[in-house]
């Protein structure tokens, strides 16, 4: 912990009585949690794509638990789509002020705020922030709803309600932890791991497929990472790309609108079998993924979802992640890790 960490937590425990002034009435005495039965609930989840997709998974569980609740997601706009099928649109809300990693975007105490008091009109009875940083914590309280839960917190995990301690266990999966939070809500007589729910396309696939003059075979190719440091080198990507295209299947390179050039460079390289689609929602990438003959990523959220949705997913680690915590899960057989392999490996990995 560093020194500004500290000196928030440090405060939390001087100013909890203060905020208590600014809360509901009986937000810091919260009932029992497995008693609960809100009307409303907001989940907080301003990931990105990859933790996104696995707090998703706590929903068919809460609706299990609260059947008639009104469920709303409060989300990152390019993650909007990951709710497809599970919450309505028009509840679906985006929080682009809500940050999750303070060295990749930059955070504004006063937009938070602000989008925060926005919400207050949903009149929430729950707030489950399954983001789980200062920022969010400090978002979850601002809404002013009933009651608040969340994983620590980060330094301002004082501002819960409720807090859900203990460490996580021993080389358990990140995706444990949305359940984690959601588990004291719950009760007894469900546990992690839930049946994955994968993510439901928002475009018929033979649209995109028209629309990429596209046939089948092919092999979707996602280059870009969160970070440098955990992409393979794109030159590598490229020569996979030509490889592919010599032995007759078409390549599909997908990234964000900040990876088009990555992208293209790799579709180049399999000439007139290669496509782009970048800058896209990942509604419509689920679309591309779900009728691939293979898949190809690096630790990215890209891969996560190709391996919900049970097609033969390539996914290389380059040393920055540890796959026993970070690795896509699907069906058995569905996922291949490698790690800093070279183009041979992977060629033989994806098409034998």
């Amino acid at each position: 912990m560093n020194a500004l960490s500290r000196i928030l937590a440090a405060l939390g425990r001087l100013a909890r009585p203060a905020a208590g002034l600014l809360a509901r009435p009986g937000y810091f005495d919260p009932p029992n949690l497995a008693d609960l039965e809100p009307r409303r609930v907001a989940l907080l989840a301003c990931h990105w794509i990859g933790d996104t997709f696995w707090a998703t998974q706590v929903v068919p569980a809460l609706r299990e638990r609260f059947p008639s609740v009104e469920l709303h997601a409060i989300t990152k706009p390019f993650s909007a789509d990951l709710w497809n099928g599970l919450i309505e649109p028009r509840r679906v809300i985006l929080a682009p002020a809500v940050i999750s990693d303070r060295r990749r975007e930059r955070a504004s105490w006063l937009a938070i705020l602000r989008s925060a008091r926005r919400l207050r009109g949903l009149d929430l009875d729950l707030a489950i922030d399954l983001t789980g940083n200062r920022y969010s914590a400090f978002f979850s309280f601002q809404m002013r709803p009933r009651v608040a839960v969340g994983f620590q917190g980060g330094e301002l995990g004082w501002l819960y309600s409720y807090r859900v301690t203990g460490a996580r266990r021993a080389g358990a999966h990140l995706s444990e932890q949305p359940f984690r939070v959601v588990q004291p809500l719950l009760g007894g007589g469900w546990a992690y791991p839930p049946v994955l729910r994968p993510l439901s396309p928002t475009m018929p696939a033979a649209a995109l497929l028209t629309e990429l003059d596209l046939h089948r075979p092919y092999v979707v190719v996602a280059p870009g990472a969160g970070w440098p440091a955990k992409q393979w080198p794109v030159e590598q990507f490229a020569q996979v790309a030509a490889g592919l295209a010599r032995k007759g299947l078409q390549v599909v390179a997908v990234g964000s609108a900040d990876e088009h050039a990555m992208c293209h460079g790799v579709a180049q390289a399999a000439g007139s079998a290669g496509r782009v689609l970048a800058g896209r929602p990942i509604g419509q990438v689920a679309a591309l993924l779900a009728e691939a003959q293979g898949v190809l990523t690096n630790d990215s959220g890209v891969g996560h979802l190709a391996a919900a949705l049970g097609r033969p997913t390539v996914v290389i680690f380059t040393g920055q992640t540890d796959p026993a915590l970070c690795r896509p899960l699907g069906p058995p057989g569905a996922v291949t890790v490698l790690t800093r392999p070279n183009v041979a490996t992977v060629m033989a990995a994806l098409v034998g």
